[in-house]
């Protein structure tokens, strides 16, 4: 993977492990001490890490990413509802950001015994990554954004239990690897496993659908635009549920279909500035409010935090979409 080969190459091959220094959180003050690597070999993943791909992603400023997931020995993820994962105590997840060739985050979760989750982000120096405390997030040279941890749970309350891309729909996609929806159920992983462990996003006959709805399920549902999010008062939800996805519900029944095509904003600030724009305009993008704020930066932009770059592929995808309705 180019994240460990990237890590490779600043530890020199055979660092020894730094020291795990208390801080005030239950984070050590080095990514090094929170068991992603290799405690002997700290140039080598650990064996107990499984690496993971959602088959639907969130757009990081162009930001090459790679997340690792781990579960103690003998514990599994509650789905007893598939819709809303619960995770054991113990878990953990890493998500490494390469920006031009050069690993510079690692952001990460663990959940205590208690239930509640720690969190933070480590930013790279050199071979160390050392856990970020800024009250405001960093900017790079290039213009990428470090997020702080106040950024990061703007988004994470989205999650059921906080986790963002481990989830049924994500994990089922055809286009999501290595802890997969179907590899954590053959695992045991899973308290409840679906009959069925491999889903395709709907079409509707314009072959454009399957890809913005993930993109949008990705982008806006999982984190804000759900019944868990900002969608719960605005009505305005673009989170793929799984049960539509194991009921093979047509598009025009998805609860991302019905909340904007033909939908008025219900935001009057919204409605002012984009006026005579739907969520989205059936056959006209440039008439389309989810298109129009995800294809901007500043006032109104979506994502609203943290991004500072438009994703031209993705929002390309909603367009063509939104032109073909």
């Amino acid at each position: 993977m180019k994240a460990l080969v990237l890590l490779l190459a600043a530890c020199g091959g055979g660092a020894e492990p730094p020291r795990c220094v208390p801080t005030g959180t239950a984070l050590p003050t080095d990514l090094a001490c929170t068991g992603l690597y290799d405690p002997v070999d700290p140039t080598q993943y650990a064996a107990d890490v499984m690496p993971y791909t959602p088959g639907a992603t969130l757009w990081s400023d162009g930001a090459e990413k790679h997340r690792y997931l781990y579960l103690p020995p003998g514990a599994t993820i509650d789905t007893s509802d598939a819709d809303a994962w619960k995770f054991p105590a113990g878990t953990k997840v890493w998500k490494e950001f390469v920006v031009d060739g050069a690993l510079v985050e690692t952001r990460h979760f663990a959940k205590n015994d208690d239930g509640t989750w720690s969190a933070g982000t480590y930013v790279w120096d050199g071979s160390i990554a050392t856990l970020n405390t800024a009250p405001k997030g960093i900017i790079l040279a290039s213009g990428y954004e470090i997020p702080t941890l106040k950024d990061c749970d703007k988004c994470h309350h989205g999650g059921s239990d906080r986790l963002l891309g481990v989830e049924a729909v994500a994990l089922a996609l055809p286009s999501a690897q290595g802890a997969t929806l179907s590899a954590l159920a053959q695992a045991g992983k899973l308290s409840n496993p679906p009959a069925v462990t491999t889903l395709a996003l709907p079409d509707d006959g314009t072959g454009k659908a399957a890809a913005a709805i993930g993109y949008l399920h990705a982008n806006c549902g999982m984190a804000c635009h759900s019944t868990r999010g900002l969608g719960e008062e605005t009505k305005l939800t673009m989170r793929v549920r799984s049960p539509e996805l194991f009921a093979q519900t047509p598009v025009d029944m998805l609860d991302t279909y019905r909340a904007t095509v033909g939908q008025m904003p219900t935001t009057a600030a919204i409605a002012q500035q984009f006026p005579g724009a739907d969520r989205i305009t059936a056959g006209d993008h440039t008439k389309s409010l989810v298109w129009l704020v995800s294809h901007l930066r500043g006032n109104y932009q979506m994502p609203p935090l943290v991004s500072h770059r438009i994703d031209d592929a993705g929002t390309q995808q909603i367009a063509d979409w939104i032109d073909a309705l």
